[in-house]
């Protein structure tokens, strides 16, 4: 299948005043610290719900898609952040549209939500008497979402954690799962770099429903979460891992992957301070593997980050950028010798490895990794050097 090219849009976007700029620098700072994700801080609206699915016929979603095959599709955002009246033909209608499709259920993990047309399909779908479930961060979704999803009758568990739930993923009818680094927000659709990627993989599907039930049925997250999902699946002759945090040794798996490279790693990270992960890739530079990667600017310069160590490597092999993104750089990827992907939720932090509730899928297809190739080049040509 070919790569379409990303949708263009407007380029212009909201200038914040100072106070309130200097205000968000300081949240952001202290997010990254902690591996705390603040990337979408944007108002609900409260408009009352559409009483039947919305009609998509005369606004088709025009999303900025990397490119697919029969079992998946690719997604990346343009970060334009265009002012809010004008932020349409985004991934979240793309999403929404899918939502629609359901017949039977629909299960949404979101550590933050206010996109619209994704509220609206969910309302909808309960409306129209198929089973909604959602899960959300407590700190993180505006309580005028939870409220109205329950106003409408949609059942909301809330993880009120001092840690985070911090998944973003969403399944229909038990077979098509949406996951990536995107949160479900205006912010995250239209002004922050991000992937996600659509899988009609059942098996994978149902993995993560397993994972689902056990914060929506059994309250049970991030450390207190059972170890008891599959991990390695073969999808169309490709092979899949899937992992939860703070289930298992996420970090360990990550660093593995890392320290098997043989020819090149590129990364995008918006948050990158746990050290087997760096100290494996400083291993693999000095040993002559071409390292490239971009860290989201706000707190790569602290003692936490390995944006300094990498940078003061001095190896010429290793070079390290701040990304251009004047909001959020939000990926979280990792790229292995051009045929290996990791992905996800999961930053490469140690909350995402110890307390988090987290996903994160490694792929081993080099057409797969190709399309995330693609955005790794366009983030590290507009990256600060």
């Amino acid at each position: 299948m070919a790569k379409n090219k990303k949708s263009s849009s407007n380029s212009g976007g909201q200038v914040a005043g100072i106070g309130g700029g200097f205000l968000l620098l300081l949240l952001l700072c202290g997010a990254y610290f902690l591996g705390i994700d603040l990337s979408s801080l944007t108002g609900t609206d409260t408009t009352t719900p559409p009483t039947s699915r919305p009609s998509t016929q005369n606004n088709p979603p025009v999303a900025s898609q990397g490119g697919g095959t029969d079992w998946y599709e690719v997604y990346f955002t343009n970060p334009t952040c265009p002012p809010e009246a004008e932020r349409v033909g985004g991934v979240d209608e793309r999403m929404a549209e899918d939502m629609l499709q359901a017949t039977t259920q629909l299960d949404i993990a979101s550590f933050d939500l206010d996109s619209e047309p994704i509220i609206n399909a969910l309302i909808a779908l309960e409306k129209e008497g198929v089973t909604v479930r959602v899960v959300v961060d407590n700190e993180h979704t505006p309580e005028t979402t939870v409220n109205r999803l329950r106003r409408n009758g949609i059942s909301v568990v809330v993880d009120d954690r001092s840690a985070l739930m911090h998944n973003k993923f969403i399944i229909i009818d038990g077979r098509i799962l949406w996951m990536g680094s995107m949160n479900f927000t205006t912010n995250g659709v239209y002004c922050n770099n991000n992937n996600l990627v659509r899988f009609d993989a059942a098996a994978l599907a149902q993995n993560y429903t397993l994972e689902f039930e056990e914060m929506y049925v059994d309250r049970s997250f991030g450390p207190r979460s059972p170890e008891n999902t599959q991990t390695n699946f073969t999808i169309s002759g490709v092979p899949v891992e899937s992992y939860f945090s703070a289930e298992g040794d996420t970090s360990a798996v990550v660093a593995a992957e890392v320290a098997n490279a043989q020819s090149e790693i590129l990364f995008m990270t918006f948050s990158f301070t746990q050290e087997n992960i760096g100290e494996e890739m400083l291993a693999r530079a000095e040993d002559g593997v071409a390292i490239r990667g971009v860290f989201e600017t706000t707190g790569s310069e602290t003692s936490f980050s390995y944006y300094p160590p990498l940078l003061d490597a001095g190896l010429a092999n290793l070079q390290v950028r701040q990304d251009g993104n004047p909001r959020v750089m939000h990926h979280k990827v990792i790229i292995i010798d051009r045929q290996v992907v990791i992905f996800g939720s999961y930053n490469f932090t140690g909350s995402a490895e110890d307390s988090n509730d987290e996903n994160l899928l490694i792929v081993h297809d080099p057409e797969f990794a190709s399309y995330f190739i693609e955005e790794f080049e366009t983030v590290w040509g507009e990256a600060k050097q």
